[in-house]
């Protein structure tokens, strides 16, 4: 609000007066009421029975702002008539000094793109209001500012409370005025106090622990009444005075300050003066000298005699009544929190209004205050107590705000402000306020609410509810930053609907639409929950592609988005065809910026579109760029057996009952000629498209098989290695290894080789792929499924094939300990395993609590970092012989 009786507040428009509403293309347009549909029509019923102030600025240029839109609320604050506000610039309708003030804040949202807040007092017609001011900028995909949407929140009433608080402050010391001649004397006694504090000479003492000798000020010697020399020098001096009932207390208060439980010593107690009459005193002190481990050995401290102000306290204590009688008229709720030297709480005090409060009364609170933390939500519990801890360590001001249960069981908010003080006994006595804030908690909520409904217009396209194009390029631009910092690639996919327009020809725009998001919903089944797809405008899409490296991945995606868009879309009792033609580019392939990624990306989809539609196209640099580097790679991997460029890493396999290696599986790795050591994803499926793979594969096999005779001959005991072998090394050739000959050549038992196969390859279950397997088992070796649960297992398969192990995917383990849903799919794995006499394998197993838990689930070996990274043979062998 501004500082007279013109100032508007801010919201959405709704149809009692102008309104505003955004295009597709993000331009907002004036309109005489809110779009037409069920959300604006309910929003525009929220803002038009809101009690906060609401208003719309249309921005006009640089620097003019004009009122499209005003609530209810806007005319009932200020006075003034529609024909004076609608249309209006600020300039008409603002008069300075506000003008200048709100200006600002306006350049300000508009130039950070973030909601601005402020607190102003204005002088309405109907009097002087208060009010919490925010005003919201609104970007279209251009990322120009075309509104500011505002709100005001009244606050009058608060500061109204918080003036009926000052009062009441006022009338409560007008109370305590009426008790002159206590109140002078307890301000000189407290004066004396601060003197004593400030270490100037008010009763000070001086204890040497390590040598338990005590000096004493002269004003020491005057409190204790002292006429002559201190008999003795000892602690016991001043210690054996203290008043039987006391002495405890002081041992505990010295002995929490020695633990660091608190900042200070400080006590009050009864000592009895070396002239025989009783009085009360506050000891201070603190430690000033620790040995070197940190033992105190020196205590300074001062003693003040506080008795007459133990008298005022216990008279001030008399008109407690009074003062309680004053604190009713205060709204919201006048109390007393004391938090003992225990952590125990206690309410002493709390005035009447806690009854339509907290439905409570006053002798119910005050009895135990259980009552009330038990209709505390517990994380609100958990809040307020941990709010009260920082104040009462820091005596600083406590401020929380919590829900409360009603009898009838509604919730309601509640706010607690309140200042604290020390208490006598170490602990700490809290004075303040507590108040029913449901309404302005309800304001705030709705007001956030909206925030989130204007950012999601702003970011979301209103049809599909897929990001629009301004969400889109910040999600491509962090995409590429991610893959710049990580080494990593982004595939950005365009994607673009033959035949939609005929569609919108032939059956309207209704019909269209509905095409549209039952197009976005099949694209958008296709790709990872982390990748983005984002509707441009149109019949246009894009799918932003990230942590990929491998062509094929992108292709599997693209070629599945085309067959989801092939199908037939029921629409209004018709069967649409339509289809749907792709362009790929890659960062930093075939871009270097955003920009010169969609570029190339769009020039592929017009490409597929030329093409005949319906298809797929890469990038065409990528292609040819990407093919070379395959040729190279082809002609290089030719020689690398020849060569003797192959290695065998072997990774153990432990038996988790005994922690003892008894497998081992064999890992190729490839030395290339430039001294790098590649792993097979780099390799192999050039390996299976060339052919290659079967005379890598014999080579695998026969390498292990090498190793196995001589780690079974070492070990005296079969020692079993598993290969993997690729769906591909089933297809027939002619000069293939006889693997079951070989073994019996080299009089290697042929349980010592595991061939591990992949789920993929049961989808091509043909009858040559078990044939080829029985020729294996037959002769005794055993065989497992690898990363079983990811692929396409069923029971069926299980039943066909003689499997003998089940190895778990590495990525259910990893979550073995965190996640519900992996621990119950790992269990359900071993149990179904063991049930039909199968041995179980835990891959990736990172983490002794990893390994806990897999053998909770009676899991039979393990394989993983845990145990050990893939080493090549000889340092395997090591591990071997020192077991």
């Amino acid at each position: 609000m501004a500082a007279t009786a013109h100032h508007p507040a801010r919201m959405l428009p709704d149809n009692d007066s102008g309104s505003a509403h955004v295009r597709d293309s993000g331009s907002p347009t004036p309109a005489a009421g809110w779009p037409g549909s069920a959300s604006a029509d309910a929003i525009a019923i929220i803002y038009s029975n809101i009690e906060d102030v609401v208003y719309q600025y249309r921005v006009e240029g640089t620097d003019t702002f004009r009122f499209i839109y005003v609530n209810p609320a806007f005319y009932k604050a200020t006075h003034l008539r529609p024909e004076q506000v609608i249309g209006k610039t600020v300039d008409e309708v603002i008069p300075e000094p506000s003008l200048s003030m709100v200006r600002d804040h306006y350049r300000t949202a508009i130039r950070t793109g973030q909601t601005q807040r402020w607190e102003e007092h204005t002088d309405f017609p109907a009097g002087r209001r208060v009010g919490r001011v925010s005003i919201t900028p609104v970007f279209d995909a251009d990322g120009r500012c075309t509104d500011l949407v505002g709100t005001v929140h009244d606050i009058s009433d608060v500061i109204q409370r918080e003036e009926k608080l000052q009062q009441a402050h006022r009338d409560l010391e007008q109370a305590f005025a009426t008790q002159g001649r206590l109140a002078e004397s307890l301000r000189r006694d407290e004066e004396r106090l601060a003197l004593a504090l400030n270490g100037t000479g008010e009763g000070v003492w001086d204890w040497r622990i390590d040598e338990n000798t005590v000096s004493y000020s002269g004003k020491w010697r005057d409190i204790m009444g002292v006429t002559g020399e201190v008999s003795s020098s000892q602690e016991q001096t001043w210690s054996s005075r203290i008043h039987p009932d006391d002495a405890a207390r002081v041992q505990r208060c010295f002995a929490r300050y020695l633990a660091g439980e608190t900042p200070a010593y400080t006590c009050e107690y009864r000592i009895r003066r070396f002239s025989g009459e009783w009085v009360r005193v506050r000891s201070r002190g603190s430690v000033v000298e620790r040995g070197a481990q940190g033992q105190p050995l020196r205590v300074i401290g001062t003693l003040t005699d506080i008795t007459e102000a133990h008298e005022m306290r216990q008279a001030l204590a008399e008109s407690h009544e009074r003062l309680a009688r004053l604190a009713q008229q205060v709204p919201g709720a006048l109390l007393e929190l004391v938090q003992g030297a225990d952590g125990k709480l206690a309410c002493p005090f709390i005035s009447d209004m806690a009854t339509p409060l907290f439905g409570l009364s006053p002798q119910a609170i005050q009895a135990d205050l259980g009552c009330l933390g038990a209709r505390i939500p517990p994380l609100h519990l958990v809040r307020l107590r941990r709010a009260l801890a920082r104040s009462a360590a820091q005596l600083q001001p406590l401020h929380a705000e919590f829900k409360f249960e009603m009898q009838a069981g509604e919730y309601s908010w509640r706010e607690l402000i309140a200042t604290p003080a020390p208490a006598a006994d170490g602990g700490t006595v809290w004075y303040g306020f507590i108040d029913d804030i449901s309404s302005r908690k309800h304001s705030e909520e709705t007001i956030r609410q909206f925030t989130e409904k204007l950012e999601r217009r702003a970011n979301y396209d209103t049809l599909t509810g897929l990001p629009n194009r301004a969400l889109f390029r910040d999600r491509l631009e962090q995409a590429i930053r991610r893959a710049e910092d990580e080494g990593g690639e982004v595939a950005l996919l365009f994607i673009d609907l033959d035949r939609f327009k005929e569609v919108n020809d032939l059956l309207g725009h209704d019909a269209g639409d509905l095409l549209l998001v039952e197009a976005a919903q099949r694209i958008q089944a296709c790709v990872r929950k982390g990748d983005t797809v984002a509707r441009l405008g149109g019949d246009e899409f894009t799918v932003i592609l990230s942590e990929t490296r491998e062509l094929v991945h992108v292709e599997a995606v693209a070629q599945a988005i085309l067959d989801a868009l092939a199908r037939p879309f029921p629409v209004r009792q018709e069967l649409l065809h339509i289809a749907g033609s792709i362009g790929i580019a890659r960062y930093p392939e075939d871009a270097r910026d955003p920009e010169e990624l969609m570029r190339n990306a769009d020039h592929a989809m017009y490409r597929s579109k030329s093409g005949g539609r319906n298809q797929l196209t890469f990038f065409e640099a990528n292609m040819q760029a990407a093919a070379i580097r395959r040729l190279k790679l082809l002609a290089e991997l030719r020689n690398a057996v020849p060569a003797n460029q192959l290695e065998l890493y072997f990774q153990p396999i432990v038996d988790l009952s005994s922690n003892r290696i008894v497998k081992a599986e064999a890992l190729l790795r490839w030395r290339h000629a430039s001294g790098a050591l590649l792993s097979p994803t780099t390799f192999i499926e050039v390996a299976e498209e060339s052919g290659l793979i079967h005379e890598i594969g014999d080579w695998v096999f026969r390498t292990a098989a090498h190793y196995s005779k001589r780690w079974t001959d070492m070990l005296g005991r079969d020692f079993q290695i598993s290969i993997n072998k690729s769906p591909v090394q089933f297809q027939p050739q002619l000069d293939a290894t006889d693997w079951v000959a070989h073994l019996d050549a080299i009089q290697l038992g042929a349980r010592c080789i595991n061939v591990e196969i992949t789920e993929g390859l049961l989808l091509n279950l043909s009858d040559t792929v078990m044939a080829k397997l029985a020729t294996l088992q037959s002769s005794g070796m055993q065989v497992s499924i690898d990363d079983f649960g990811t692929g396409y297992s069923s029971m069926s398969y299980l039943k066909r094939l003689d499997i003998d192990y089940l190895k778990i995917d590495q990525s259910f383990v990893k979550e073995v300990v965190h996640d519900n849903f992996s621990r119950t799919i790992t269990e359900t794995i071993i149990v179904m395993a063991h049930k039909l006499g199968l041995k179980v394998i835990a891959e990736g197993v990172e983490t002794p609590e990893q390994c806990a838990a897999l053998c909770r689930a009676g899991c039979d070996y393990g394989q993983g970092f845990l145990f050990s990274r893939p080493v090549p043979a000889d340092l395997f062998e090591t591990m071997l012989a020192w077991q």
